[in-house]
C-alpha cells in the first residue's frame, strides 16, 4: 500500500494531509497554500480550473465558475431548490431527476466537478510526497445521508482514487484531538463550515472514543450567511438608489465577494465599510454601493442563523442523554466559527471553554490523516466508534416507515428483518428501503427499491426470508437476502441519483483524459519557459563577449538564436521544442569551449 491521504473536501475550501511517520501533516499545494479553494472555472475556450486560479475569475464570470457545489452533491433537483439561489451558474434537472450543472455548453454532475477538486488535491498530494497517490480517506458532513455519502465516493473514484473510507467531519476533528491529547473527556466537536453545520457529542476514555450522539445541518454554514448580507446589501441599494440589481449574476457574485469580506473583517473590527464602485449604470449614469456595516447590524441579520446552530446543540445533547455539565471542552472547527457571536452564543449556551488548539480550516483533514494511519498501520493506538447519522428501515403497510437501525448506533451495525408475501402464491417481494426519522415513509431518504424474486409458490405469510441491513463504517448501506430454500442474494443499495458503474468509468476516463492533456500541456510549457531561458543566456554570453568573439562563431550563434526564436514562435510540439533546447544546450557549451580556449590563448 502506498501512501494514503486524508481528504477534507470543504464546500467553500479542501484541505489535503497525510500521516508522517507519527505526525499528520498538511500538504502545500502547487499554489504554495495550505488550503485549496473548492472552485471549478471554465474559459470561453474550453479550458479547466481549479482552486485558486478558478476563485480569481468568479468576479468577471460567475457563470462559469462552479462553488459550493458540495450542497448539490447526491441531490435530486426538487430538494436543491433552497440552495440554488446560493450559486450565480445554472443548476438543471439531469438524468433521473438529480441535480446537475449546465456550464460551457454540456451537463455536469456534482460528483464531476467535486472529482475535479480531489484530483487537483491528488496531484498536490503527488508533488509534495514525489510518489503516486491511489488511496484516500474522504470526509463528508456528519448529517450526509447515504446518497451523499456514495455521491463523495464515486467523486473519488472518478478523481483516481481508492476511497477507503468515508468519514464524518466532527468525527475526524474528534480523532484530530483524540491523537493529539489522549485524556479522559467528554467533548462537543461544534463544526460551522461554509455550507454544513454538524454538532457531536464524543466521549474520550484513554485511546478510545466513542461518538455518543450527531446532528446537523446541511443547508446551513458561511454561504448562508453571505447571503443574508447580500439581501441586506441589496435592499440598501434599492433604498438610496430605487434600482433592483438582485436579477443581475455579476452584480451579485460582486456583492457576495464584499460580503465575505465583510464578515470576516467583522472578526476583528466592530465596523467595516463596503464600497463597490460602479455597481451598476443606466441613463442617468453609474451607481456606487457604499454603506456601513456594523458588528451590531451584522449580528441582528444572522441572528437567526447562529441560533439554529444552538437549537441542534440543545438536540444532540438530548439524544446523546447527556446536559451541558457532561461536557468537559468545545472543539471549534470550520471557517464560521470563528464569528465572534458564534463564539459567544456556544459559551453561553455550554458554560464551557472552548478548544482554539486546532486550525479550524484544517483539523478535519488532520483527522482524516490519522484515519489514513490507522488503516495503514501506522496509527495503533488510537480507536474511535462513529455512529449512524440517521436511522435506517423499510416502508411497512399503511406507508410507513419502521426502523430498524435507529439514528445513533455505533457502526459498522446490522439487522435481520423477517419478511414474507401478503397474497397467496406470491413470487416477489418488494422492498424500499428508506432513510430519516418521520413516521411517514414520504417524508424520509428513499435509497433505493428492490425485489426478491423466485420465490416458491406458498400461502401469504409462508415463505421466510431473511433481509440482512447493514451499514459499513463509511456510513453507506448495503442490503442481503437469504430465502427458506438457503439462496443468498446480494443487493447493494444504490441511490437513485447516484451514478451506474459504467458511468462513474466514462467519467474517470475522460478526467484522466483531461488530466493528461494538462500534463502535456504543462510540459510544453515547462519546455518553452527552458528554451526561453537559454536564448536569454545566450544572448547574454554574446554580448559579454563580442570583443573576442570570431566572426563564424559569431555568425553560427545568431543563426542559433533564430532557431530558438522560431521554435517559439510557430511550434507547440513538444519533440520540436526538445530539439530546440538540446539544440542550443550543446551549442552552448560548444561556444564556451571556444571561449574559454581563447582566454586561456
Amino acid at each position: 500500500m502506498g501512501k494514503v491521504i486524508g481528504i477534507d473536501l470543504g464546500t467553500t475550501n479542501s484541505v489535503v494531509a497525510f500521516m508522517d511517520r507519527l505526525e499528520p501533516k498538511v500538504i502545500i499545494n502547487e499554489e504554495g497554500g495550505r488550503v485549496t479553494p473548492s472552485v471549478v472555472g471554465f474559459s470561453k475556450a474550453g479550458e479547466r480550473f481549479v482552486g485558486e486560479i478558478a476563485k480569481r475569475q468568479m468576479l468577471i464570470n460567475p457563470e462559469a465558475t462552479i462553488h459550493s457545489v458540495k450542497r448539490f452533491i447526491g441531490k435530486r433537483y426538487r430538494e436543491a431548490g433552497r440552495d440554488i439561489p446560493l450559486v450565480n451558474y445554472e443548476i438543471v434537472e439531469g438524468k433521473s431527476g438529480d441535480a446537475a450543472i449546465s456550464v460551457a455548453g454540456r451537463l455536469y454532475t456534482p460528483q464531476e466537478i467535486s472529482a475535479f477538486v480531489l484530483q487537483k488535491l491528488k496531484g498536490s498530494a503527488e508533488d509534495f510526497l514525489g510518489e503516486p497517490v491511489t488511496e484516500a480517506i474522504i470526509t463528508v458532513p456528519a448529517h450526509f445521508n447515504d446518497r451523499q455519502r456514495q455521491a463523495t465516493k464515486d467523486a473519488g473514484t472518478i478523481a483516481g482514487l481508492n476511497v477507503l473510507r468515508i468519514i464524518n467531519e466532527p468525527t475526524a476533528a474528534a480523532l484530530a484531538y483524540l491523537h493529539d491529547r489522549k485524556k479522559n473527556a467528554t467533548i462537543a466537536v461544534f463544526d460551522f463550515g461554509g455550507g454544513t453545520f454538524d454538532i457531536s457529542i464524543v466521549n474520550i476514555n484513554g485511546d478510545i472514543g466513542e461518538v455518543r450522539a450527531t446532528r446537523g445541518n446541511n443547508a446551513l454554514g458561511g454561504a448562508d450567511i453571505d447571503r443574508a448580507l447580500v439581501d441586506w446589501l441589496l435592499e440598501e441599494f434599492r433604498q438610496e438608489h430605487g434600482v433592483d440589481v438582485s436579477g443581475d449574476r455579476i452584480v451579485r457574485q460582486r456583492l457576495r465577494d464584499a460580503a465575505e469580506r465583510g464578515k470576516i473583517e467583522l472578526s476583528t473590527a466592530m465596523e467595516t465599510d463596503i464600497q463597490l464602485p460602479f455597481l451598476t449604470a443606466d441613463a442617468s449614469g453609474p451607481r456606487h454601493l457604499q454603506v456601513a456595516l456594523t458588528r451590531a447590524t451584522f449580528e441582528m441579520l444572522v441572528g437567526p442563523l447562529l441560533e439554529r446552530t444552538i437549537e441542534e446543540c440543545r438536540k444532540v445533547l438530548q439524544e446523546s442523554g447527556m446536559g451541558v455539565k457532561d461536557i468537559d471542552e468545545i472543539v471549534m472547527v470550520g471557517g464560521s466559527s470563528r464569528i465572534p457571536r458564534v463564539k459567544d452564543l456556544v459559551k453561553e449556551f455550554f458554560g464551557r471553554p472552548l478548544n482554539h488548539a486546532f486550525n479550524p480550516d484544517e483539523v478535519v483533514a488532520i483527522g482524516a490523516a490519522v484515519q489514513a494511519g490507522i488503516l495503514e498501520g501506522e496509527v495503533k493506538s488510537v480507536t474511535l466508534l462513529d455512529v449512524t447519522n440517521l436511522s435506517l428501515g423499510i416502508e411497512v403497510e399503511g406507508r410507513r416507515f419502521a426502523k430498524l437501525i435507529p439514528k445513533n448506533t455505533t457502526i459498522p451495525a446490522q439487522k435481520v428483518q423477517l419478511v414474507s408475501t401478503v397474497i397467496d402464491n406470491q413470487r416477489a417481494v418488494k422492498i424500499h428501503v428508506l432513510q430519516g426519522e418521520s413516521a411517514l415513509a414520504s417524508e424520509n431518504v428513499s435509497l433505493g427499491e428492490f425485489e426478491l424474486v423466485g420465490l416458491d409458490a406458498a400461502a401469504r405469510g409462508s415463505p421466510r426470508i431473511e433481509v440482512k441491513f447493514a451499514i459499513d463504517a463509511s456510513g453507506i448501506v448495503s442490503v442481503s437476502a437469504r430465502d427458506g430454500r438457503g439462496v443468498h442474494n446480494q443487493i447493494t443499495i444504490r441511490a437513485p441519483t447516484g451514478l451506474s458503474k459504467a458511468e462513474i468509468e466514462d467519467a474517470r476516463a475522460e478526467a484522466d483524459a483531461h488530466q493528461s492533456r494538462r500534463d502535456k500541456a504543462s510540459e510544453s510549457t515547462e519546455l518553452r519557459f527552458t528554451v526561453e531561458k537559454q536564448i536569454v543566456a545566450l544572448e547574454t554570453l554574446i554580448r559579454e563577449h563580442k570583443a573576442v568573439l570570431h566572426k563564424q562563431d559569431a555568425a553560427e550563434a545568431e543563426q542559433a538564436l533564430k532557431r530558438g526564436r522560431m521554435a517559439l514562435a510557430k511550434s507547440t510540439d513538444k519533440g520540436n521544442l526538445q530539439d530546440t533546447s538540446n539544440y542550443l544546450k550543446r551549442f552552448a557549451a560548444h561556444l564556451q569551449e571556444k571561449l574559454t580556449a581563447v582566454h586561456l590563448g
